[in-house]
């Protein structure tokens, strides 16, 4: 298989990449040739050889993967920069709410001496708790100790299984501290207790540690399980943690912890404070709105009062035009409804076909898919090439794919 680009030209830069990739197997020796015959074009397991080479391959793959398992120091690296490019976008020019940030900020300090139990930032779905906890864990970098580590976990990139979830901050506390990671055999039982003793060690060996968890409620076992979370933390180590005020998970923190001064709820955004944040985003991305457009939006965003409505608004007024009268302008009174309206315009823009297999891929896709990735899918499936083409013939009947100008 060869990668070629949207011209039809071979693709000098995946190949080079390409290269890169065999030489660095290469030379980590990870690579094991086997050589076989084939009878009749396929591989038969009734045959002596064939078998010989099914059984060897088998074995040479298990012994590969126990030796992966039990050398974990690498495997957080990636996880951990997929978190932190996470928060950078998040933090991108957002406006946060400066009091409660300072409040949760000098409730962390004046419990740093002590025994404290973990603090819980609560709100409504699109209050601003994600990017509340951004801001928190770039604000107390500076605050706390240059040899301070800390681990922050979002929920748009994170394992919605509380084991894993555990397992994750484990490993990175440990590699952080030079404590003994646990192991792939560490049963997940013994998680929990695992993690905790990993608290008091980095608390007794006088490291600082701060722990932010978003979304803790939406782990598939969060209401099963949250005996994982401590009801009180060592002195100089941290945990912050949100969730929905109104799930389950939320209401059964109230019960175990008692304490009110550990609770910050992340309120409505008040009508100045999202003039700001509609300021800041615009001027981010260097756009500007007519005045009329400006007190459109920010009357349609009063209704809720909600973060995640008033950027899904403004996703969609960037590509307004100045001259277009507001008779033609087209907004919604949630970030539900907002959502859906998007998804429509872009059906409008981009054709129902096109648009609801590049979401599909998209979600399908672990990781997201790059834009070249998402053209190379795209260009496979009959119902988009045969919408895209509709109108005009391919510039090549031997390789046809998206258009360029298919994803714009």
């Amino acid at each position: 298989m060869v990668d070629l680009r949207s011209d039809g030209l071979q693709d000098a830069e995946a190949q080079g990449l390409l290269s890169a990739l065999k030489v660095r197997l290469n030379s980590q020796k990870q690579l094991n040739l086997h050589c076989v015959e084939l009878f009749k074009g396929a591989v038969d397991p009734k045959r002596k050889e064939h078998a010989q080479y099914l059984d060897g391959l088998c074995e040479q793959f298990v012994s590969q993967m126990k030796e992966r398992g039990h050398d974990v120091s690498e495997r957080p690296t990636e996880e951990v920069g997929r978190h932190v490019s996470a928060a950078a976008e998040l933090c991108g020019g957002v406006q946060v709410r400066e009091a409660l940030l300072g409040k949760v900020c000098l409730a962390l300090w004046e419990s740093t001496s002590a025994r404290h139990a973990p603090v819980v930032v609560h709100g409504d779905p699109g209050a601003g708790k994600t990017t509340l906890l951004c801001k928190l864990a770039e604000e107390m970098r500076s605050v706390l100790e240059s040899r301070a580590a800390v681990v922050i976990r979002y929920e748009t990139v994170v394992s919605r299984d509380c084991c894993e979830l555990l397992r994750s901050l484990c490993l990175q506390i440990c590699l952080a501290f030079g404590l003994a990671a646990p192991t792939a055999l560490t049963a997940d039982t013994h998680l929990v207790r695992f993690f905790l003793n990993v608290l008091e060690q980095v608390s007794q060996q006088g490291n600082h540690l701060l722990i932010v968890l978003d979304d803790v409620d939406h782990l598939s076992d969060a209401s099963a399980r949250l005996r994982w979370l401590p009801r009180d933390l060592p002195p100089n180590v941290h945990m912050v943690v949100s969730m929905e005020t109104r799930s389950e998970a939320f209401a059964r923190m109230r019960l175990r912890l008692e304490t009110a001064p550990t609770f910050f709820e992340v309120e409505r955004l008040g009508a100045d404070d999202g003039r700001r944040m509609a300021d800041s985003y615009l001027e981010s991305i260097q756009r500007t709105l007519a005045p009329e457009q400006r007190d459109f939006v920010l009357r349609s965003f009063e209704k809720s009062g909600s973060p995640l409505h008033l950027r899904l608004i403004l996703a969609l007024a960037k590509r307004w035009h100045s001259y277009t009268p507001l008779a033609e302008l087209r907004l919604a009174a949630t970030a539900q409804e907002m959502t859906s309206l998007l998804l429509l315009t872009m059906e409008e823009r981009h054709g129902r076909e096109l648009t609801a297999a590049a979401l599909g891929y998209i979600a399908l896709a672990r990781r997201g898919l790059m834009e070249c990735e998402l053209r190379d899918v795209l260009s496979l499936d009959d119902d988009v090439i045969k919408e895209a083409y509709r109108h005009v013939l391919p510039p090549s009947p031997s390789l046809i794919r998206l258009p360029p100008r298919g994803l714009r």
